[in-house]
């Protein structure tokens, strides 16, 4: 039998033991503790630094960029959460939104293109300039348009310009009566252009297509159209440089009022029943007007709205509405548009617009998205949309030019 002492003193010594390995785990815990602090805290200095680099690279961009995401969607019921608004699609949407403009930003520094002018009778000349995006060969690789002088531009004046932007279809017609309206007058100058894939420009592919990549070109395109186009006004002996404007019907609308924010350079915007929030107009073109040119282009999509939304928002005018510092906006609505919604397409951009610092006269008549002249509110509509387009078209007025005209 083993000694009491020799027992006593064995116990003690492994409780001992234990003691000190418990001890050197409790270190060893500790050390491992103190390492993951270290090394978080250095991660977080790190991340922290990043987010610093982050805020100083994108500026008030980001700011602006995440209040037009809030009131793109303000007034949506957003069904499903991957693509809804919250910390992580708005970081998302804001990157898309800023690699979108920068894409543009890198072509549009481009200088103004060579033009090739045609006159066609009167005082109107057609012309035509190489895209800044080529498909090679394609017909939307050269830009079509019309310029419409008014009859006294030879007289050493400079007048107001006007680019307008055409509905969706092939035709200019109605493009071409509101054109007319600068040339008796001599209200000013207007241009017209066709945007990719319409007109002259058009081959298999529609505009809106069911890949959104291709979407997204079809847009960055059009802009880039328009800011060429712009450089070309401005080049023009008869135009007053610091008063032209841009003008949208529609289609023409929607694409307009996007180039108001991703290039604000024109000196005053208006549009006739158009809008953001291109996910909702699109996707009722898709289900509520199956029989449209859209509609049929668009049969085979499976996006729900709250996708489209999600993808279209790095465009979307909304989106950039707080980019449209200190501009005049005339926006004509219909009450019964079928199409615009006021609630989730109009009123968000003119919360936008006026937080900017925009003027926005906002118009609404009693038509429809199309309006013919059986329709009720009829004459109301034509008023309301005619009127203040000719008043638009003249800007602040001719003056005299300080340059020989050629």
């Amino acid at each position: 039998m083993m000694n009491p002492t020799r027992l006593l003193a064995i116990c003690v010594l492994a409780a001992a033991t234990a003691c000190v390995a418990a001890r050197a785990r409790a270190d060893d815990a500790l050390l491992d503790a103190y390492a993951r602090t270290a090394s978080l805290a250095k991660a977080s200095a790190q991340k922290a630094r990043a987010a610093d680099a982050w805020e100083a690279d994108a500026g008030s961009d980001d700011a602006e960029l995440r209040q037009g995401l809030r009131l793109l969607f303000k007034n949506v019921r957003c069904a499903k959460p991957e693509f809804c608004l919250n910390a992580r699609t708005q970081g998302v949407m804001v990157a898309n939104a800023l690699a979108f403009k920068r894409r543009f930003d890198e072509l549009a520094s481009a200088p103004a293109p060579r033009v090739e002018w045609k006159p066609i009778g009167g005082h109107v000349r057609e012309f035509e300039f190489d895209s800044l995006i080529q498909r090679g060969g394609h017909p939307s690789d050269k830009v079509f348009g019309f310029v419409y002088f008014p009859q006294a531009y030879d007289s050493g004046l400079r007048f107001p310009a006007t680019l307008l932007i055409h509905k969706l279809g092939d035709d200019l017609d109605s493009e071409k009566q509101i054109a007319q309206l600068a040339v008796d007058p001599d209200r000013g100058v207007v241009m017209l252009i066709y945007l990719p894939h319409f007109g002259p420009r058009k081959g298999q592919a529609s505009f809106i297509t069911k890949v959104p990549e291709d979407f997204e070109r079809n847009v960055l395109q059009s802009l880039l159209d328009i800011h060429q186009s712009y450089l070309v006004l401005k080049s023009l002996p008869c135009v007053k440089p610091d008063d032209i404007g841009l003008m949208g019907l529609s289609l023409g609308g929607m694409i307009s009022l996007i180039s108001a924010g991703i290039d604000p350079v024109f000196d005053r915007y208006a549009t006739n029943v158009g809008g953001g929030d291109l996910a909702n107009i699109i996707t009722y073109r898709k289900t509520g007007d199956v029989d449209s040119q859209t509609g049929r282009a668009l049969k085979e999509i499976d996006w729900s709205v709250d996708q489209a939304r999600f993808f279209l928002s790095r465009f979307d005018a909304i989106t950039w509405s707080l980019k449209v510092k200190g501009k005049s906006i005339l926006m004509i609505n219909a009450k019964s548009d079928e199409l615009v919604s006021k609630t989730l397409s109009v009123d968000p951009l003119v919360e936008g617009y006026e937080a900017a610092g925009s003027k926005v006269r906002l118009i609404m008549h009693d038509g429809t998205h199309v309006f013919h002249a059986k329709d009720v509110g009829y004459w109301d509509a034509l008023t309301k949309v005619i009127d203040p387009m000719a008043d638009f078209i003249g800007g602040r007025g001719p003056v005299v030019s300080r340059t020989p005209l050629d």
